[in-house]
This record gives structure tokens, sequence and C-alpha cells, in this order.
């Protein structure tokens, strides 16, 4: 059955390939007035990649979970990229016992929530892949947010053996992974020998954990054990250059892998359990803590298409197809991201429940989800291999807001959906109709030329000034990123000149909207500058209000460069102070309290 949309291309004029395209779910026009039609080639390609649509499920009118306290009040929390904190214990990269120590001044600061990164499983065997929006599989854990100090087994003199990096810039994820994962070796090894230090109680939790896991828990393991062993003969740590034996989940040499190197997958399995411990811990604190949602966590749309997750389960997702998005103001030559794509088919089959599975994943462990890219619950673009982004379609995507409503009302959480850039019309609307809050940032706010008035945000919507693809706030009020896009060749001289201007204009109408004199927009950032812009997000009328870190003691430090990666180190500057210094900073306690006086922890 086609939807709305669909109906408006069938004309008797179809040609059999636009047939079969809008069969399987293509839409055959590109947004834009001005777009060009999706070509006939990409239309025959992703139509027998795709086969024909599965039936739409019967639609509901369910809402996505949201607490009935949350109608009656306003709450604000703090975003923050975990593996940026800095402390004298962690291993050279932020870990979840850096943010348990932030969860007592947080909540003293009246903070109901803390937004997290994705913290998906990566590669571990190939640690300098760090995009956290990137993943080996979105059902598991990175273990190198572990803290590894507080893992029970744990002695001091294990650290004797390894060089901990600093960070003091930047996160060196090739010497992490070594120091983390050699002291996690022996910790498990302590485990495996029976340690009577380790608790009966601990080694049944492991226990239960990898049986709860099943065939799913073991496929991970077994791939992370495979990729590090390939690694070390000179392959690659993604299933794609593995010799073609191996690339088969099923095939004897698999098999006769798994048979000979038990011992690698089940500490592969076990730092599953210590990083998921560590993390339902860590909610808790936030809870005890007063908080009312706690961790905040975030999604990614898709997975690396040579992870585990395809490898596993290669009739899952769609082959030789990645996710992106085609051009806009924004990117002119439109985004590939190398992610793979769920099958609709596929889904439609399994009723939904791969789906449902990334999403209790996240859910079980967290008061609130960030779903990225959320219109991706209704269509994703998809740009077949070979092909450049501007050669991609539209392909309608079936079930997945029912799957997402029935997933947050049994685990009680909380969804926004990353619905910033073109949004299809209607889009928001139905999002609103379902509960699942949006994502409002300030910039991107507008009433015709104007910033939107707080007080006309809408109020199933969490609003921060910035997020993580932007600029943090001192580094955007010098306009580095535009610096930085033209000295690496996104931008011409010129372009660069427009966008400064633009810059300027959003600050002078920046400041007007805090009551601060425009005049300010041609000096230095300040405290007061950013105590008020921070208090003009608080007013707005959205129920969910984020402060994120780096726009308060971040410094000038990137965390992602779009269209970038190596070129400037994406997901690998630090924060400039330690976990310590965070709390003591004068600015961020003034932002904060500022912040409280608009919304009131109770």
């Amino acid at each position: 059955m086609l939807d709305r949309d669909q109906k408006a291309q069938t004309t008797p004029a179809l040609d059999n390939v636009d047939r079969r395209a809008i069969a399987a779910g293509l839409f055959l026009e590109l947004p834009g007035k001005k777009a060009d039609p999706v070509c006939d080639d990409t239309k025959r390609t992703l139509a027998e990649a795709l086969g024909p649509a599965p039936a739409a499920p019967a639609e509901t009118t369910c809402p996505a979970f949201v607490p009935k306290w949350l109608d009656e009040t306003r709450i604000h929390g703090i975003a923050l990229q975990l593996y940026q904190l800095r402390s004298a214990r962690n291993f050279g990269i932020g870990d979840l016992g850096d943010l348990q120590a932030l969860i007592g001044p947080f909540a003293g600061w009246g903070v109901d929530f803390i937004g997290l990164n994705p913290l998906h499983a990566l590669f571990t065997a190939a640690p300098e892949r760090a995009s956290p929006f990137s993943p080996s599989d979105r059902r598991f854990l990175n273990p190198l947010i572990v803290a590894v100090d507080k893992v029970p087994g744990f002695r001091p003199h294990m650290t004797e053996a390894v060089t901990i990096p600093g960070a003091e810039a930047i996160v060196d994820y090739t010497a992490v992974a070594r120091a983390k994962l050699t002291v996690l070796r022996a910790i498990h090894a302590a485990w495996q020998n029976g340690d009577p230090r380790i608790s009966e109680t601990e080694q049944r939790e492991a226990l239960r954990h990898a049986t709860d896991g099943g065939a799913a828990l073991h496929a991970f393991a077994l791939f992370e054990a495979l990729s590090h062993h390939m690694v070390q003969r000179g392959y690659g740590a993604g299933w794609t250059s593995w010799p073609a034996a191996y690339q088969d989940f099923a095939s004897p040499d698999v098999r006769a892998f798994a048979a000979t190197h038990a011992g690698e997958i089940a500490f592969h399995a076990w730092l599953q359990h210590v990083a998921e411990a560590q993390l339902a811990e860590t909610q808790a604190l936030a809870l005890a803590a007063g908080m009312r949602v706690g961790l905040y966590l975030d999604i990614a749309i898709g997975t690396a298409p040579d992870g585990a997750a395809t490898w596993a389960d290669p009739e899952l997702a769609m082959g030789a197809v990645s996710v992106g998005a085609p051009p806009d103001m924004y990117s002119a030559d439109g985004q590939c991201w190398n992610l793979a794509p769920l099958s609709p088919r596929a889904l439609s089959t399994r009723n939904y429940v791969p789906f449902k599975d990334i999403l209790s994943a996240a859910m079980k462990h967290a008061g609130a989800v960030r779903l990225d890219h959320a219109m991706g619950l209704e269509r994703l673009f998809l740009i077949p291999a070979g092909k450049s982004a501007a050669q991609g379609a539209y392909v309608r995507q079936t079930g997945l807001t029912e799957a997402l409503v029935e997933a947050s009302q049994a685990h009680e959480t909380l969804v926004v959906g990353e619905d910033i850039g073109v949004v299809q019309a209607g889009f928001r609307e139905r999002m609103a109709l379902r509960r699942i809050f949006s994502s409002r940032i300030v910039a991107f706010e507008r009433d015709g030329l104007r910033l939107r008035a707080p007080e006309r945000y809408p109020r199933d919507a969490l609003a921060s000034f910035s997020t993580h693809d932007l600029a943090p706030l001192a580094a955007a009020w010098r306009s580095d990123e535009v610096d930085l896009r033209q000295r690496l060749g996104r931008v011409d001289a010129r372009t660069a000149r427009h966008e400064k201007w633009l810059r300027l204009a959003f600050k002078h109408a920046l400041l007007a909207m805090t009551g601060l004199s425009p005049f300010r927009a041609m000096g230095p950032l300040n405290e007061t500058i950013v105590v008020e812009i921070h208090r003009m997000v608080a007013r707005t009328a959205s129920r969910l209000t984020a402060v994120r870190l780096e726009d308060v003691v971040g410094g000038r430090r990137l965390v992602n460069l779009p269209g970038t990666d190596r070129e400037h180190p994406n997901w690998r500057h630090t924060l400039p102070l330690t976990v310590d210094e965070v709390v003591r900073s004068p600015v961020l306690n003034a932002v904060m309290r500022a912040v409280g006086e608009e919304r009131p922890a109770r």
C-alpha cells in the first residue's frame, strides 16, 4: 500500500523502472524546488537491493513515554562527550569513573539528566576508528568507557607493565586501548583463576550476563577476537578486508577459530559485562543523587558496513549501500556517512525485533535517549556503492516509529529525536503527536529572518545553544570553524567572508535576545555573555534544556568538523580542564546558577 507521498508519484506515464522503484519504496524526486529527479541507474540499483517494500504495519496514536511530572515543569541537564573528561586516575580517556565523580556536583546544581555521546561498541582492534557514530554494533558497549580501577580484581601493580598516555589536548586512542586492554586482561585472568578477592556474587553476575547475552553476545565477542587476530596477521579490523573463509560467520574456518580461541572470546564477552555493570551503576548513582532522568544516551543512525553487526547477520543489513544526505544549503555535494542501513524487508519479516534490540540496549540504562537523524524513522537517504551523494535517493521506512514508541513505553524512557537541518514536511508535527521530543538549536530556530523568541519554542523539545557538530561557543564566537574549513579547502575565501558576516549578524541578534548590547558582538567573549546566553536558552518554553559542557569550559577545541576525519582531529580533543577543575569552574558555576534560577529544581 502506497503512502500519501508515494501516491503523488503514480501516474499512467510511469515506465517500468519508475514502477519498480516506487514498489521498492523509493521517492523519485529529491527535495527542493530545483532538485533533479533520481537517476534511472540509482532507481534500478536500489530497487534490486531493496526488493518490494514491506506493507506498512497498522499505525496507532499511542505516544512515547513521558513521565507525568514532566508535564508540570521544565528541567535542565548537561551534555558532554565522555571521552573528553580528564583526571589523574583515568587511562588517558574519559570513563564512567570520571562521570560518576561529576554526578554529585551536577545534582547539586539541580541537573536532572546528563547527555552523553553514543557509547556503542567500536573496533577495539582499530582504536583510531574513533567516531561514536560509526559503531561496529549498536547493541553492545565500547569497553574504553570502563573505569579500569573500579573493576573488581584491579590492583595498582597491574599498571606497572603499561604506559598510560597523557590527554592534555588529544586522546591517543591506540595508546589508550593498548594500556586498558592489557590491564583488563590481567583482571580477567584473576577472575578466571578464582581470585578470592572477587566475590561469588560478582562471578555469578558475570555468568548470568554471558547466559542472558546468548548467541548475540557470543557472535559479537567472536568478532572482536577474530578482529584482533586478523589485525595481528596484517589485515584490517573490519571483516570485509579478511580472507574469504573468515568473512562468512557460519564458515568452518570461523567455527574452528572459535573452538581454539575460547579464552579470548570469553574475555571480550566479559568486557561487555564489566561495561554494562558500570553503566547500570552510573545510572543508579544519578537517580540516587536526585536526578529525575539520569543518563541521556545517544543512538547512532547506522553501523559500520564492516563491523560485528553486519558480519554476524548479513541479511539484516543492506550491502553496497550507504546512509547519507542529499545536497542542500549546508553541504553542496551532499554527504555519504559510510553507514550500513537495516533492510526494511528483513525488519518487517522479523517484526522489528532487531531495531527494538538496538533501542533496548540503550534504554535499559537510561532515562532518556536521543535518536540520531530521527528523520530515518520515516525515510532514509541511501547511496549505492560507487555513486556520489548527489546520486542517492530517499527510501521509505515503515514500522520504526511504532517500534520506537513500544520500546519507550516498555522501558519508561523519554525519546528525543535529532531533527536538525532539512526536515520533510509534516515530520515534526507527526513526532509531536507521538510525543517524540524535538531537538532545537538556537542558531537554527527562526521566525522569518529573526531568532525565535524563547517563549515560542515548542514544549515537547530539548533546547540547547549548540551540539557536537557545531563549534563550541568560544570557537564559534571567533569563527574558528570557518577559518578551519577554508584552510582545508572546504570553502573558498569569498564563502568564508560571507559566513563570517552571517556569524556577526547572528551574534548581534543573539545578544539582543539576551538583553545585552549588540555592540558586544565585536568584542571578546566574556563570562557575562556566556551566562546570559545560557539564561536565555533556559527561558525557552521547551520542557528540556541542556548546557553543553564545551560551550562553557571547552575553550576553542572542536569536537567534530563534519566532512573531515583526520584532517581535523575529530572525536579526539579533550576538555582543557580536569574533572576537579570543571566542578570548580567559576563560569560553569555562574551558568548553572542562572539556569537554575530560570528552571528551579522543584
